[in-house]
C-alpha cells in the first residue's frame, strides 16, 4: 500500500477548514498560530499539488470553490476520527502504571500496606508498588544500586547528599512479650528488671549507625542474656512463646498488640521514640514516580494517627 500516500497533508485540510469558517486569510492564520505569510504559502502549494483552484475571493471575504469544499468535508470527518483516535490512545496510555519498588528497613512488616494501596490508588493511580526485600538489611545501598526506588528507614536521617528524606513520624519503641511472659505485669521493662531473662536483638539494617546502641545508647545495666538473631519475625514467634524479651517499633506488631497475642511495655519512664523516614534518591526529579509515591506516603501517613499505623487498627486507643 505504498503507493497510497495522498498529495495533501494535515495543515493543507487544516487551513481549508480554517478558511470556510472565517472567510479570512488573517483570522485563519491567528486560528492556526501560523504567520499571514505561511498560510497564503500552504494554500498556494495545496492548489499546486491538486491542479486545482481550491478558494475564490468574493465581496464577503474568501470562499472555498466546490472543490475545495469537498476536501474540507472529507478533511473534518478524517480529522475528527483523528482526534478521537488519539484522545482514545491517551488514555490507554495514561492507563498503564509506572512501577515504583518500594523497600522497608528492618522489618518484613506490610499489615499497613494494603490501607496504603487503597489510598494510593485515590490520590495516584498511575503508579504501582512493588516491594522490594533487599532494602530490609540494605535500604540506604538499595536505592544507590536501584533495586529500590523509595526506602522507609527506621531511627536517624541519612545525611549524605545523595538522599532526599521525609520524616514520617516516630513511633515508641517497646519492650515486646507474651501474655503469659512474667514481666507482662511491670509496667516497664528495660534491663533493670530484666534480670536474666533472654533478650532477642536483632539487626536494624546492615549499614552502620543503625544499630539499637547507637540509635538507644548502652543501657545503665547490661542486658545478661543477649540472643542475636537474624530477623525480626524469627523474633516474634519466639517472644509469643515466651521465650524471652524484645525491642520492637510499637506499629511494626500493631497485629500482634490488637489481637491480643503480645504486649507491648515502655522502656523507660518517658518513653523513648525513634524516626521513620521516606527516602529516595537526589538525584530523581521531584516529579519523578518515586518522588511521587514519596509523597503520597507523606501525606497519607499524616491521615493517619501516626506514620505506618494501620487504618483498620488506628481506632483502638489502647492495646493492653
Amino acid at each position: 500500500m505504498g503507493h497510497m500516500i495522498p498529495r495533501l497533508a494535515i495543515h493543507h485540510l487544516t487551513l481549508l477548514s480554517a478558511l470556510a469558517e472565517t472567510g479570512s486569510m488573517t483570522a485563519s492564520a491567528l486560528r492556526l498560530g501560523v504567520t499571514q505569510s505561511a498560510a497564503s504559502h500552504r494554500l498556494r502549494e495545496a492548489e499546486r499539488r491538486i491542479g486545482l483552484s481550491l478558494v475564490h475571493r468574493t465581496d464577503s471575504g474568501l470562499e472555498l470553490t466546490p472543490v475545495g469544499e469537498r476536501l474540507r468535508r472529507l478533511g473534518e470527518t478524517f480529522l475528527a476520527e483523528l482526534f478521537r483516535l488519539e484522545q482514545e490512545l491517551e488514555a490507554s496510555a495514561r492507563e498503564e502504571r509506572v512501577l515504583v519498588r518500594l523497600g522497608q528497613a528492618t522489618y518484613s512488616r506490610y499489615h499497613w500496606f494494603p490501607a496504603f494501596l487503597n489510598y494510593l490508588e485515590a490520590k495516584d493511580a498511575g503508579l504501582t508498588v512493588d516491594l522490594s526485600g533487599r532494602a530490609t538489611a540494605h535500604p540506604l545501598a538499595a536505592l544507590l544500586d536501584g533495586s529500590v526506588d523509595v526506602s522507609l528507614i527506621f531511627g536517624r536521617e541519612p545525611v549524605l547528599s545523595k538522599f532526599r528524606s521525609i520524616k514520617l513520624g516516630s513511633h515508641p519503641i517497646m519492650a515486646v512479650l507474651s501474655k503469659s511472659h512474667p514481666l507482662a505485669n511491670e509496667p516497664i521493662v528495660n534491663s533493670l528488671n530484666m534480670g536474666d531473662e533472654r533478650f532477642f536483638t536483632y539487626p536494624l539494617t546492615a549499614e552502620p549507625g543503625f544499630d539499637w546502641t547507637t540509635l538507644l545508647g548502652e543501657p545503665t545495666v547490661p542486658f545478661r542474656r543477649l540472643t542475636p538473631m537474624p530477623t525480626p519475625e524469627a523474633v516474634i514467634d519466639l517472644v509469643r512463646a515466651s521465650f524471652g524479651v524484645a525491642l520492637f517499633s510499637k506499629w511494626a506488631i500493631e497485629p500482634e498488640l490488637a489481637d491480643g497475642t503480645l504486649v507491648a511495655r515502655p522502656i523507660s519512664e518517658e518513653g523513648v521514640s525513634l524516626d521513620w523516614w521516606c527516602v529516595r534518591r537526589a538525584s530523581d526529579p521531584s516529579d519523578s514516580p518515586s518522588a511521587r509515591l514519596a509523597n503520597a506516603l507523606s501525606s497519607w501517613s499524616r491521615q493517619t494517627d501516626g506514620a505506618l499505623s494501620t487504618l483498620s487498627f488506628g481506632d483502638q486507643a489502647s492495646y493492653d
